[in-house]
């Protein structure tokens, strides 16, 4: 090649003098330009003028910077190009002339020679998988390995009907619920489960960040085209994390668009967000209207006995590769009382003791999952006596003066027995202090009731239950601040 001979290169930029040189150094000067400028510029007036310039071509002796249109050009003209052709100067040692052009109105051989600076690749859009998805090392997301139960009973039931084409309301479907409560999980096994059940139903799944930016990418690239052509083909459409579209009308009207293309074709929407129809706000009255037609199930918060099957089935599926990582009912039981969260708070924890032991390569220790609780949940606050016998008395249907009294009868031995083993373990109160607040009764009783609990625990599931509700109801007081 002459060395005078011009080029265009990779980034767009034509170059002369041998051209590789002047192709990394023009980009690389404006990169440098625009990232002083981003701590000049206030963010907005960043990100709405600036972000968007393109430098495109070595173009008649001077350097072509282009804004995409007569708006952007005559904004970057009155308020910011003095400054960029300052810095411009200062950085580039060829000592080329920056000239700033609007691309609607650059000159045809300009155009001619240079492609759109703002086209954007093919927008790409996830669609039905080959195999099942896993979050890291643990289970797929199918209806298998989603614990169902109370709290999510309804929502799995209507996922199903979708999966097998079976009537499910109306075309569209808002499931709603608190965060880390298996949502994704419910509409990963969804997608798995149509997909084998029916592969020629085609299948289009997209978090909502997802479409938002494929929206961009075609806005940028004029040509929103490919996006529609994929989402409108869905048989089930499957949009996650709808929330944060709120307060975004342009991508709020493209998904709204879109909605009403694939139920009119006959096709079913999915959407997830956080809210109930009612309470879903930021979006505009169109997008209410479609929110609160559409039929709306809830998963809530998991009860104590599928926040201990969570454990369960998440144990068993890390000792599958690591025998030694063995949770004991204790252990479980202390983990489904200490993490008060949703199920993904739960497992978050389990994964932190996997990794506290070794990466499962030791047995975990009860002062390891003492410290993964601690790191998980925070230093809890101490109940008070008074707290732990309220607590009891919702758990066991006896009064105070039963709880507190001489009688001998297992129905109140038995409960007060239990305050009392929780007096000890749940506050730093002495044997002495808590028989006096058992009605005056000597230490050894206590010690006595603590030994007998301690030594029946980890054989006796029903007073593990049991134990469990009274801790649980505990804590249910204190959140509500009936401490």
């Amino acid at each position: 090649m002459d060395r005078n001979e011009t080029t265009v290169s990779p980034f767009g930029i034509e170059t002369t003098q041998g051209g590789d040189a002047y192709e990394a150094t023009g980009q690389m000067i404006w990169n440098d330009v625009r990232d002083v400028l981003r701590d000049k510029v206030a963010g907005s007036e960043f990100s709405r003028w600036i972000e968007d310039l393109r430098l495109v071509a070595e173009h008649d002796g001077a350097m072509i910077l282009a804004a995409r249109d007569l708006l952007a050009f005559d904004r970057v003209s009155s308020q910011h190009l003095r400054v960029i052709e300052k810095l411009w100067a200062a950085a580039d040692p060829a000592e080329r002339t920056l000239k700033l052009v609007c691309w609607r109105n650059a000159p045809s051989d300009l155009r001619d020679l240079v492609n759109d600076p703002w086209a954007a690749p093919a927008v790409q859009v996830q669609e039905a998988p080959q195999a099942a998805v896993s979050t890291g090392a643990g289970p797929a997301m199918t209806f298998d390995t989603l614990v169902t139960g109370p709290s999510n009973e309804i929502a799995v039931t209507m996922a199903k009907r979708i999966a097998a084409g079976l009537p499910a309301g109306t075309a569209t479907t808002l499931i709603y619920g608190p965060p880390g409560t298996g949502k994704t999980h419910l509409m990963q096994a969804l997608r798995q489960e149509t997909a084998r059940r029916d592969p020629a139903r085609k299948i289009v799944y997209l978090t909502a960040e997802e479409f938002m930016s494929a929206y961009l990418d075609g806005v940028k690239a004029r040509d929103t085209g490919d996006l529609k052509k994929r989402l409108r083909a869905a048989s089930i459409l499957l949009i996650d994390d709808l929330h944060r579209i709120a307060g975004k009308p342009g991508t709020e009207a493209e998904l709204y668009q879109n909605i009403r293309e694939v139920t009119s074709n006959g096709g079913q929407v999915v959407l997830v967000g956080d809210s109930a129809p009612g309470e879903t706000a930021g979006f505009g009255q169109r997008m209410r209207s479609e929110i609160k037609g559409a039929t709306a199930v809830e998963v809530a918060l998991p009860d104590s006995g599928m926040r201990l099957e969570i454990l369960t089935r998440l144990a068993g599926h890390i000792a599958e590769t690591h025998p030694a990582f063995v949770l004991t009912e204790e252990m479980m039981q202390r983990l489904n009382n200490g993490i008060r969260g949703p199920g993904r708070e739960l497992t978050g924890a389990v994964w932190s003791l996997y990794t506290e032991a070794g990466f499962g390569e030791r047995a975990p220790t009860m002062e390891m999952l003492d410290r993964i609780i601690r790191r998980h949940a925070g230093e809890q606050r101490e109940p008070s006596i008074e707290v732990i016998k309220r607590a009891t008395l919702k758990v066991f249907p006896i009064a105070k003066s039963d709880l507190e009294g001489p009688s001998k009868m297992r129905g109140f031995v038995y409960p007060r027995q239990i305050a009392m083993y929780l007096c000890r373990t749940m506050t730093r109160k002495s044997f002495p202090q808590i028989g006096r607040a058992f009605g005056k009764r000597d230490h050894t009783t206590v010690l006595y009731a603590y030994r007998r609990m301690d030594g029946d625990l980890g054989k006796d599931q029903e007073l593990a239950c049991d134990i469990s509700k009274v801790q649980a109801v505990i804590h249910e007081l204190m959140e509500s601040g009936q401490i």
